[in-house]
């Protein structure tokens, strides 16, 4: 399905128009199951629009050709990533007032490099090339910059000021944000606390291994033998799994358990025996893995390119000098704190976690379309 039109509110009837450009998969599928946080997120995107009065179209991000017969007021679309290569042609054709960029990652030329240069790190410590995974193809350099002029307001995933969110601010285009929700099936529950091991750290990952940093956090764990890692995702990259696939099945402390359903049986029980989430993403608008974790009370030791502030909460990797090492160090630190810093630093870790759920979703949302809303009445 390429196209679904005049989405409404039976109890609102409808002022405005308003296309949004992303995917129309929310609509045939269980947005419940959070296969991915944002089909729930457009779903409840498109609720949030037509209960301020829009009717709205939803246009699917492999749709490429619309040709809307009317005008719209207002324009949402992808386009940082791959798929933003129809923002302008489609922004254009909506002849809407008001064009909104929807920033799932930080800008893309920044973002290429950081990913690629993971990649160059990957093949120099392993001598294996990996086709790069999460690479922006046609909607970089002068490409982007038409995206960038197209555009009136830039919205952008997670919290303001990280590094995802300042690459946007030299293009001086009002920078606007949101915070991803998070399954509400993920839950803390306090009794883990007893039962959690100060040895023991998750790795929880997307699509894209290497771009991720779980490689960096693989070589780390092998280097500390005597701390325990459990790494969940999808196992895609094949590349990563080549050459790490029998380390890791071989390493005693280190335990891969594929794609596993947030919130669910085996998800619970690694949240109740982890003490920590462990993450060094090359580039990320908001890492809602790590979200995910934070919300069942995980520590958070992760770098500012994962895009979630750290400040108290747990540790922060630095992006300089040798990153492995830099792991190293902080899984040493970390399980070293006393149960009482641990318990502090799981306070702080629940009270940052309240950013991230379907509540501060519709708030943060609505907040930014309020600041678009009120330039269309000016």
């Amino acid at each position: 399905m390429k196209l679904i039109e005049n989405i409404t509110n039976k109890n609102v009837t409808p002022t405005r128009k308003a296309a949004l450009y992303y995917k129309t998969e929310p609509f045939y599928t269980n947005v419940n199951q959070y296969v991915h946080t944002n089909n729930w997120e457009i779903f409840r995107s498109i609720e949030i629009l037509t209960a301020y009065g829009y009717s709205v179209d939803l246009i699917d991000r492999g749709c490429h050709d619309w040709s809307p017969k009317a005008s719209y007021d207002l324009f949402l679309g992808l386009g940082v990533g791959n798929s933003g290569k129809q923002f302008v042609r489609y922004a254009n054709a909506s002849q809407a007032k008001k064009k909104v960029l929807l920033s799932m990652g930080p800008q893309p030329d920044i973002s290429n490099n950081l990913v690629l240069r993971r990649y160059k790190m990957f093949a120099e410590r392993t001598g294996h090339i990996a086709p790069p995974m999460r690479t922006v193809g046609e909607v970089i350099g002068e490409n982007f910059l038409e995206i960038i002029n197209a555009t009136d307001f830039v919205f952008n995933i997670g919290e303001k000021h990280t590094p995802s969110y300042d690459s946007f601010l030299k293009y001086d285009k009002p920078v606007l944000h949101f915070y991803p929700s998070v399954s509400p099936s993920v839950i803390f529950d306090p009794m883990w606390i007893q039962t959690r091991d100060p040895n023991s750290f998750l790795c929880f990952a997307g699509n894209g291994f290497i771009c991720k940093g779980v490689d960096l956090v693989v070589e780390a764990f092998l280097n500390t033998p005597d701390k325990h890692l459990h790494i969940c995702g999808p196992s895609s990259e094949q590349a990563f799994f080549e050459y790490y696939g029998k380390r890791i099945e071989q390493a005693p402390n280190i335990t891969y358990h594929g794609f596993i359903e947030p919130g669910g049986r085996t998800f619970n029980e690694l949240a109740s025996v982890c003490s920590y989430v462990v993450f060094h993403s090359a580039a990320e608008g908001c890492c809602t893995s790590v979200a995910t974790a934070i919300k069942a009370g995980l520590v958070p030791i992760i770098n500012s390119w994962t895009g979630i502030v750290i400040e108290d909460e747990g540790i922060k990797l630095s992006e300089e000098g040798d990153l492995i090492e830099n792991i190293v160090r902080a899984i040493h630190v970390a399980s070293s704190t006393s149960e009482r810093e641990y318990r502090g630093l799981l306070d702080r870790t629940l009270e940052k976690s309240k950013l991230f759920s379907q509540e501060s979703f519709t708030q943060s949302y609505s907040d930014a379309l309020d600041i678009v809303m009120k330039s269309l009445d000016q």
